[in-house]
């Protein structure tokens, strides 16, 4: 099969090239270049954020025909032979099926052979924490003392599953989510090199529901782009071909329930539900949404605690304006706990309408602060009052 999906094809390939993971890209390039690099590395972070290809990257770095450096050449026998995975001294194992102690005996014992042509040997280990705790044991003596021609690199979506014994043996790097403006950049100039044109707000949209992971980001758009004959792809193509509703619906469910117009909310449930959408889905975008609205209420639009587009930040700010906090937070308190009655209902419509009703009927309440202190004001009065109606007392020697 000829064709490569986008993730492959354009697979970050120096450490300059790997997208919103500066903080670990940074450390381990200078790393390098000061020539301490540690023997045992634990790259941990949600899924599709680059664990593996900067393991990838750190092992080009090491074995680089052309010597170790930050900026592997890429044109080597070596650095070519790691791309493609077919590596004589580049080991990735998968740890979830290969987690029995015998197998990582195997692994210890080869640990002891020089490399067959580069200056390490050097084992990627992806989804670590699968390993057994008897494999786990097997590989501390190891792990802590290698040989130095030894390089280990475990990646993991779970570190709090690995032992302490391990942890400790190892340097532990961070990826984050990417950043939701990252990702729509990246999208936008892939979709100018492969030739299809996607409007802005539908990059956007791909974006967002990538949730931080570059790699769903690039599967989304791989999946948009196959399927459709044409190099210019509108938006309402994509919101069909992923089965997204647009966030213009949920600013029109949100702008409801602060309206207090209960039918609005009803023809927009119906909506979104003859058009075939998941409904519970649909419910945890409302969820977001909302808890969106209350970030920028509280921390403000600069605030990066709400991983939105400038324009729905701006949109979200002038929408809670006039609302106090504690009514959007009673909000999503209802959101939340009414979660598994939409969940679990066997009429998941009437249960979704019955709560985003809930929230119709919910009146903005008075500002707690507000409240203690306008009773403040009024005990002053009454005290300053009560002071004035007192008449003075008669003084002792009056009668004298």
């Amino acid at each position: 099969m000829s064709y490569q999906v986008l993730a492959l094809k354009y697979r970050s390939q120096t450490f300059q090239d790997v997208i919103g993971q500066t903080q670990v890209t940074t450390t381990l390039s200078n790393a390098i270049a000061s020539g301490r690099v540690a023997h045992a590395m634990l790259f941990t972070g949600p899924r599709g954020t680059g664990k593996t290809t900067i393991a990838r990257i750190l092992a080009k770095a090491m074995n680089c025909e052309k010597g170790t450096s930050p900026t592997p050449c890429n044109r080597c026998r070596s650095c070519r032979s790691i791309t493609s995975g077919s590596a004589p001294d580049v080991f990735e194992i998968d740890g979830a099926s290969n987690n029995s102690v015998d197998q990582v005996r195997d692994l210890r014992d080869n640990v002891a052979y020089m490399p067959a042509s580069s200056p390490y040997k050097i084992y990627i280990i992806d989804e670590v924490h699968m390993l057994s705790n008897a494999a786990f044991n097997a590989l501390l003596k190891t792990l802590e003392e290698p040989p130095d021609h030894v390089l280990f690199i475990f990646a993991t979506t779970e570190s709090h599953k690995i032992p302490v014994t391990i942890l400790s043996r190892c340097q532990r790097h961070d990826l984050g989510r990417i950043p939701l403006p990252l990702i729509a950049g990246h999208l936008g100039d892939l979709c100018a090199r492969e030739g299809f044109f996607l409007a802005q707000e539908s990059i956007d949209l791909i974006a967002a529901e990538a949730d931080g992971s570059m790699r769903d980001g690039l599967s989304l758009l791989d999946r948009i782009i196959s399927s459709s004959p044409e190099k210019e792809i509108s938006h309402n193509a994509i919101l069909q071909n992923l089965g997204i509703v647009d966030k213009l619906v949920i600013f029109d469910i949100a702008t409801a329930v602060f309206q207090a117009n209960g039918a609005d909310v009803i023809a927009l449930v119906s909506r979104i539900h003859d058009q075939g959408h998941d409904l519970k889905k649909f419910y945890s975008d409302v969820i977001v949404h909302f808890r969106n609205m209350a970030v920028v209420k509280i921390s403000g639009k600069n605030s990066t605690a709400a991983d939105i587009l400038d324009q729905d930040r701006e949109k979200m700010r002038t929408m809670v304006e006039p609302l106090s906090q504690t009514h959007l937070i009673q909000l999503l308190d209802i959101l939340l706990k009414e979660e598994a009655t939409v969940k679990f209902s066997s009429h998941t419509k009437s249960a979704l309408e019955m709560v985003l009703l809930k929230l119709v009927l919910i009146r903005p309440g008075f500002d707690i602060d507000e409240m203690v202190q306008k009773l403040d004001q009024i005990a002053q009065k009454i005290d300053i009052s009560s002071g004035e109606d007192t008449p003075a007392a008669p003084s002792s020697a009056a009668g004298n």
